[in-house]
């Protein structure tokens, strides 16, 4: 699965190589499932019931109830949906937007900082808190954050670009303390619900990492089907109950009312064949990928010294490895090694390409030449040694070229 035709893929933190299990179930749904979930005939009941076969399962592998689960159509949708739906919901009910703030941080997927961004604009105050040079969010930094009018902390698992594990026990339990205080303008409009709401964006984490709700404290969790070997454009929301949501748009009564449309059955039966897959053997795939991705680093700090490994150099999920090398064009690089069949990416998919940076790099480190030369790893579930040793001769090769068009 990690080498196809001849390519070696190691851009696993941007999308997944299917599983052949999880493929073969996607196309017998498309195959035997012709129905629209929501008709009242039998093919529409036999969509419906797979539909609820897969939450079902999904749930049970995080230990939630299949009634807390929404599908969305990814990762970023989920996020959307998790902090307009609140956000909104909170403006509904007569709370002014002004009066409302969000804590976040300066490294988050740019489906949060985007979204924030929005909200801003129409008067929601957030505070970006910064993480420590390592990427490490301090959990003094978060719960100094917080104010009597904060509704919703936002925060990643695992960093998109650099891989980094945040401790989000630890900030669960000072959101915790804060929720026992009672002292949220809230109480009276909104007196069922314990603010601040945390929520979690867990899109990287399930493949090597334990990333249940409970095991967050979080009131919501983003999931993303394709970062777990999954189907692309399946996404998961958990939502506990007491959290007030508002669909972002308007349609039908799917999903609870929550997220209308049609929902994408072949896509998540996929994905709910792929987060069971996901939670088989993980430890065992955990310390094999890890130190794989150890060897990784081993070689390219080799083959160019002057390779910064940002982030963490031990709290990172075990399939990433994110560099910074000053000077160089991480686009061209990552074009480079493309054309000498090793799939990278210079930072996050979502930015995109094309003279951008990397805002985690630039964040963490202050600086743009380094934010620009950034050259991102991501092993996958069965990428091997040899994987490893001609994707990091490629990038030596590559790295050479592109040293040589700086002058």
């Amino acid at each position: 699965m990690s080498s196809t035709h001849g390519r070696i893929y190691l851009d696993n933190a941007s999308a997944t190589v299917v599983h052949p299990k999880v493929a073969r179930a996607v196309y017998s749904a498309l195959e035997d499932i012709p129905g629209n979930p929501s008709a009242p005939h039998t093919e529409g009941r036999k969509a419906y019931e797979a539909i609820e076969r897969a939450r079902s399962a999904i749930a049970q592998t995080l230990g939630v109830k299949s009634e807390e689960l929404i599908f969305t159509s990814g990762g970023t949708e989920s996020n959307n949906l998790a902090i307009f739906g609140v956000i909104d919901a909170l403006h509904k009910k007569g709370i002014a937007y002004t009066d409302i703030h969000v804590v976040t941080t300066s490294v988050e997927h740019s489906s949060i900082l985007k979204t924030l961004e929005i909200l801003q604009g129409r008067g929601v105050a957030v505070t970006y808190v910064a993480p420590d040079f390592d990427g490490i969010v301090r959990v003094q930094s978060i719960a100094s954050a917080i104010q009597p009018k904060t509704a919703l902390i936002t925060l990643a698992h695992v960093n998109s670009e650099t891989g980094v594990i945040q401790p989000l026990a630890d900030i669960s339990t000072e959101i915790t303390r804060w929720k026992g205080r009672e002292v949220s303008t809230f109480r009276q409009l909104v007196p069922e619900v314990s603010f601040p709401i945390f929520h979690v964006d867990a899109a990287q984490s399930p493949l090597y990492s334990e990333a249940s709700p409970h095991a967050f404290r979080a009131d919501m969790v983003s999931y993303d089907a394709q970062k777990l070997c999954g189907p692309k454009g399946v996404g998961v929301l958990y939502r506990d109950f007491s959290v007030p949501l508002v669909p972002m748009w308007g349609g039908g009564t799917q999903e609870r009312g929550i997220r209308p449309g049609t929902e994408n059955v072949a896509g998540i039966v996929g994905a709910g064949v792929a987060f069971v897959l996901a939670k088989e053997e993980r430890a065992t795939r955990e310390l094999r990928v890890r130190e794989l991705r150890d060897y990784l680093i081993e070689l390219v700090r080799d083959v160019a010294p002057d390779a910064e490994l940002i982030g963490h150099p031990k709290r990172r999920i075990a399939s990433n490895a994110l560099f910074a090398i000053s000077g160089i064009d991480g686009d061209y690089l990552s074009v480079l090694m493309d054309e000498a069949g090793i799939a990278v990416s210079p930072r996050s998919a979502c930015v995109g390409t094309g003279g951008n940076v990397s805002h985690v790099v630039m964040a963490l480190t202050g600086d743009e030449k380094k934010a620009k030369g950034t050259i991102r790893f991501s092993l996958g579930i069965d990428t091997t040694r040899l994987d490893i040793e001609q994707a990091v001769t490629a990038f030596k090769g590559a790295l050479k070229i592109a040293r040589t068009h700086l002058h």
